[in-house]
């Protein structure tokens, strides 16, 4: 499923009166999340899990062609922990 598939199932699912009012709410609520995290706050969906900033740290990879070690820069990196009902529904 991608973001086009998502809109359509919002706006068949809701009562948005087109396809652009979904498309503009699906929209509003990416932004709403990746700007949260990306200034470290936590966002929390009940039913869904929680949004979180989190610090990966550099560490040394090796290209397995060559066998050279390569430098990977620490960074942030946005991660999903999904809720206990999310789980429950992935493992069926």
């Amino acid at each position: 499923m991608n973001k086009a598939d998502v809109i359509e199932e919002f706006h068949q699912r809701t009562d948005a009166p087109s396809r652009a009012a979904a498309a503009r709410s699906v929209e509003a609520l990416i932004d709403i999340i990746v700007g949260a995290v990306a200034a470290g706050e936590d966002v929390r969906l009940g039913g869904l899990g929680v949004f979180e900033r989190t610090y990966q740290q550099a560490r040394v990879r090796r290209n397995p062609n060559t066998n050279e070690a390569i430098d990977v820069p620490g960074k942030w990196v946005m991660r999903l922990r999904p809720g206990k009902n999310v789980k429950a529904a992935v493992n069926k």
